[in-house]
């Protein structure tokens, strides 16, 4: 693990369960020496105050640990802190945090023990998952809560999951023959400082915003085809003037998705400008892909390689660094927020066109896409789940990142909230992602009556279209469309990346990621 993660190696590295992962030589040596010396000041220096090695925490910081009463205290402070509630993390999400403090820990800066940074590594790599309550974190002094969650079951007195199940760890321990880590000086400050939970949920955030920005980009070009919609709108001259990378990258693919003249329908004319959630789609899209491109993306890679403990010890130097603010998750809290914000408008756009294509006043689409309105309600009520799920968006797209609340006595004066506003953007994605799986479902029932024949003008939409009907047959009658739903709700969340493979082989085309 001598690179740097982004963030799709390190989301692919926490769902391959297959993939172990180490500590290299260099590695080792940085872990020992830190550890050498940390124990070398403590020892020509036993008077002097190192925060959380000899000293409380937070306001108890003016209050000295006995030499004799070490390792007591590094059981204390984890059990003390391990305070979380609510339901249990998502386990990827907490593979997540166990490989955030890997790679905060393997750089030789924290002062751990090696054979406590292997332990941990060995519990990533056999998949034994802590099991870590969703709330208690304000992104203060990092993610204290959860990560005590995950250094309880490291010490043995925690809870896993295992099949599904949530057991001692101690038992999983014993049934492996795994020894469970019993803390030296400085070792639970070192576990518990680190914004491990912010980071884990923005880079699987990341990763599936990523996919779901270019799929959205496909379900919207499908329905300006049922829309009988105008191309010319996305056309290269309209762009000229911009200057925005996000708008010209958005207006570029969905120009090679559709043709310069959408085939027309009929006799009827196609109209001289389209509503706003058609012809307007490139200014939200791009400004999406520059939000994600331009601030969630930088943020989250450096967030998985920085250091984020505290105390520092350099061990070229043989000194310790204390009272850094490299634990502060207000970075991370603030570009949730944003990803929260253009998630919120994401889906909201969707949600317009999937009300046009419903609304029965494009010529050749009955009400609610079905032939026998009445007896059948058709996709009526699916717009319904759409406009719920993008209310509620609005609601998480208020920010987190303004809410500061003092702790500790007033120590920690002002948190960043980011591990809210994480785990609410997290919520917001996989709410946009059933929006767009929506929009999929409306728009290719809408193409059936479209009739789309495989002509110059839809050569290109005509296979997309293929790619989404295979999955479900053609809604003649009524039936439970949440089964429907579901079924493009994983084909956007779980297969994404194979359901843009699979059109960009039918189209020719690719995402233009490097214009952004």
């Amino acid at each position: 693990m001598e690179k740097n993660l982004d963030f799709i190696d390190f989301v692919i590295l926490c769902r391959d369960h297959e993939k172990k992962i180490g500590l290299n030589r260099k590695e080792v040596r940085a872990v020992k020496a830190s550890r050498q010396v940390l124990l070398d000041i403590i020892r020509k220096n036993p008077r002097k105050a190192y925060y959380a090695i000899n000293t409380g925490i937070g306001a108890l910081l003016n209050k000295r640990i006995p030499a004799g009463k070490m390792e007591e205290f590094q059981e204390n402070l984890i059990m003390s802190h391990a305070c979380g509630v609510g339901p249990p993390l998502e386990e990827e999400i907490v593979r997540g945090m166990m490989l955030h403090m890997i790679l905060n820990l393997k750089k030789g800066v924290s002062g751990i023990r090696l054979s406590t940074l292997e332990l941990l590594i060995k519990m990533f790599n056999l998949d034994i998952t802590p099991a870590v309550p969703a709330q208690g974190s304000l992104g203060a002094s990092g993610d204290l809560i959860p990560q005590a969650h995950v250094s309880l079951a490291l010490i043995g007195r925690g809870k896993v999951i295992r099949d599904g199940k949530i057991i001692d760890a101690a038992s999983v321990f014993e049934d492996k023959r795994i020894e469970p880590a019993k803390l030296g000086a400085g070792e639970a400050i070192a576990l518990l400082n680190g914004t491990s939970y912010m980071v884990s949920f923005m880079a699987f955030c990341s990763a599936h915003a990523r996919i779901l920005a270019w799929i959205a980009h496909v379900a919207a070009a499908l329905s300006l085809v049922a829309l009988n919609g105008n191309a010319r709108a996305f056309a290269s001259e309209p762009q000229a003037g911009s200057c925005h990378a996000g708008r010209e990258a958005s207006a570029a693919f969905l120009s090679g998705l559709l043709s310069a003249e959408l085939w027309p329908i009929g006799n009827g004319r196609r109209k001289l400008q389209d509503a706003y959630s058609l012809r307007c789609a490139p200014r939200v899209f791009g400004s999406f892909l520059e939000t994600l491109y331009g601030q969630v993306f930088p943020v989250v890679c450096e967030e998985i390689n920085n250091f984020s403990g505290n105390p520092e010890i350099f061990a070229g130097e043989g000194r310790i660094e204390q009272g850094r603010d490299n634990f502060h998750g207000q970075s991370l809290a603030q570009t949730a927020d944003s990803l929260a914000i253009a998630l919120a408008a994401l889906a909201g756009i969707s949600e317009r066109r999937i009300e046009k294509l419903l609304n029965g006043t494009s010529p050749g689409l009955p009400p609610f896409l079905t032939k026998t309105g009445g007896l059948n309600s058709g996709l009526m009520i699916a717009q319904y789940t759409a406009a719920a799920l993008v209310a509620e968006n609005r609601h998480l797209a208020a920010p987190a990142s303004v809410h500061s609340i003092s702790v500790a006595a007033g120590q920690e004066d002002f948190v960043s909230m980011g591990a809210i506003g994480a785990r609410r953007a997290w919520q917001a994605v996989k709410n946009a992602e059933y929006v767009v799986a929506i929009e999929l479902l409306c728009a290719v029932q809408a193409l059936q009556f479209r009739r789309l024949a495989r002509g110059p003008a839809n050569r290109k939409i005509a296979p997309i279209a293929d790619l989404v009907r295979c999955l479900l047959p053609c809604l003649s009658k009524d039936r439970i469309l949440a089964d429907d739903i579901e079924s493009l709700f994983s084909l956007v969340h779980d297969n994404g990346n194979d359901f843009l493979t699979a059109v960009f082989e039918a189209t020719g085309l690719k995402t233009p990621e490097e214009e952004v």
